[in-house]
């Protein structure tokens, strides 16, 4: 479906529906990077341009419009893992109606107990994901009733691509203060928990990555391999758009996809959550490689290890690269910045996340009674980003926003009498006998190259820690009892294949998932030792 000719300019409040229709007016030609064909949409390959991408986000819309769907509707979408994610919310958010996006790695019973809390009056899938619901579908079908496919057939459901588009749905018309996006938790605790932005709060990391850009100059192809369905994601997509850059954004993590595609794109910029740097640091090496044109790395979503930001940093040729760091939650958007380079990352602490946004963000340290002769306590964050509620969780979400505007992200912290903050531990997963399990795990990588993941879980009465290598090679014992001189009485390692690791959809570790798989044998160890 073609572009209108009455498209509303762009105005100071982000868009979800229209930011594609908008960039493609200016720049038609500009191209996505991609490691592999839209489900919906396969016929545009791997280097559809922006104006291809806009015209199907039209064509997906007025078949959603078609299909029922209308403005202020809640539409679940939980489907295979695939860039066209992306471009089906902002299908959805051209209607008027509200994304509710579910991450792919999520299992069937999870997305039905949340399904009950959001009560969606559409629910979007894929068949390859139905295929895997079994009873599930009966159940999910007692909160959301109309579940419709993206594409092709199953259950005899009604698909988005068969139905008849009609006339364009009208321009959305969303307030500042009424919900646009609905993204979740990592659920490393338990069920995901539902986030509920605001439009005017879906702003803050547009304005804080657009402010970054314009400092920066930066107008080159950027990366991203990040989750498709985190309200990051968006800001990020946002921001390229407006810039019209190339954009890469990539479904599969694996080092040698990753390597192909950035070869040819030649990123300036590259995203990607902290535990696949790891991964990706045996990229690093290689003459002429992909990140050799990078100027700067970015990572959002969790603190991340010295060594591969060194790493990073000196496998690109350009001058002076840059590795920024943001840290904040799902529902506060970014709260702090830590920006650096190949002359200080000598100096880097992996606990310190940096400093404050002047003028849009605050953070402050809320001492609990354990806290007491230590300068630790709740890390709290003050911010425009701060979400509008847990849906159907209202309870637990007041209990986290003190004084109603004051959010307790809680990560256990400090600041320093320079205002940096720095993370020691989720309060979920500190362990007796260690300043910070966060720290050691810094430790533990430092000293290991061939570490790719280094956790500490309880396993039965005992905490231990859990690595995985590069490719699964052999742990090196000899090195490794040099690496825990420092931590005495640690106790022996378990040596765990990286496919068995439960994770999140941003990599963030599931510790509880993986102590109680060790526990019962179900993740088994490479070397066969558990207890």
């Amino acid at each position: 479906m073609s572009l209108p000719d009455d498209l509303p300019k762009p105005g100071k409040l982000f868009t979800l529906g229209l930011i594609t229709q908008q960039a493609a007016q200016k720049f038609p030609d500009s191209l996505f990077y991609l490691d592999r064909p839209f489900d919906v949409a396969p016929e545009l390959g791997l280097r559809p341009t922006y104006a291809q991408v806009a015209e199907l986000v039209e064509d997906l819309a007025a078949r959603l419009y078609a299909a029922g769907v209308r403005p202020g509707h809640t539409v679940a979408v939980y489907k295979s893992h695939n860039a066209d994610i992306l471009f089906l919310a902002c299908a959805i958010g051209r209607v008027g109606a509200v994304p509710a996006m579910l991450a792919p790695f999520l299992e069937w019973p999870t997305v039905v107990k949340m399904m009950g809390r959001l009560k969606p009056d559409h629910f979007l899938t894929d068949p390859a994901t139905l295929a895997l619901a079994g009873d599930n579908l009966a159940a999910l079908r007692a909160s959301a009733p109309a579940v419709l496919l993206t594409h092709g057939e199953g259950e005899g459901l009604p698909s988005v691509a068969a139905t008849v588009p009609g006339q364009a749905p009208p321009y959305p018309d969303i307030p500042e203060d009424a919900p646009a996006l609905i993204t979740h938790t990592s659920g490393t605790t338990g069920v995901p928990k539902l986030v509920a932005a605001a439009r005017r709060g879906t702003q803050l990391p547009i304005n804080t990555q657009a402010k970054m850009a314009k400092l920066l100059r930066y107008r080159e192809t950027f990366a991203m391999c990040i989750s498709f369905v985190h309200a990051r994601t968006y800001a990020a997509l946002a921001t390229a758009m407006q810039l019209g850059i190339g954009i890469a954004p990539l479904s599969d993590p694996d080092p040698a996809s990753v390597g192909k595609v950035l070869t040819e794109a030649r990123p300036g910029c590259v995203e990607a959550h902290p535990n696949m740097y790891l991964h990706w640091e045996e990229l690093a090496g290689i003459p002429d490689g992909p990140f050799e044109r990078v100027r700067i790395f970015m990572s959002t979503f969790d603190a991340i290890h010295p060594r591969s930001i060194r790493t990073l940093l000196g496998a690109s040729k350009r001058r002076s690269p840059l590795f920024i760091q943001t840290y904040g939650q799902t529902e506060t958007g970014p709260v702090t910045m830590r920006i650096y380079t190949r002359r200080n990352i000598d100096k880097a602490d992996g606990r310190c996340v940096g400093f404050v946004f002047p003028g849009m963000t605050k953070a402050r340290i809320r001492p609990r009674p354990q806290d007491q002769g230590t300068r630790n306590g709740y890390i709290q964050a003050r911010s425009s980003g701060v979400a509008l509620t847990y849906v159907g969780q209202q309870e637990l979400y007041d209990e986290r926003c003190e004084a109603g505007d004051w959010w307790n992200l809680q990560d256990i912290g400090y600041k320093t009498r320079w205002g940096c903050v720095h993370l020691m531990d989720r309060e979920f997963d500190q362990a007796d006998g260690l300043d910070s399990l966060l720290a050691a795990e810094d430790t533990l990588i430092e000293a290991l190259p061939e570490l790719t993941e280094a956790v500490f879980v309880r396993v039965g009465e005992t905490v231990r820690p859990v690595v995985t290598t590069r490719q699964d090679r052999p742990l090196d014992r000899a090195a490794w009892q040099a690496a825990v001189a420092d931590l005495p009485g640690l106790a022996e390692p378990i040596h765990v294949a990286w496919k068995y690791i439960p994770h999140t959809a941003t990599w963030k570790v599931k510790r509880n998932v993986l102590a109680a798989g060790l526990t019962d044998g179900s993740i088994p160890a490479l070397d066969g030792v558990r207890s």
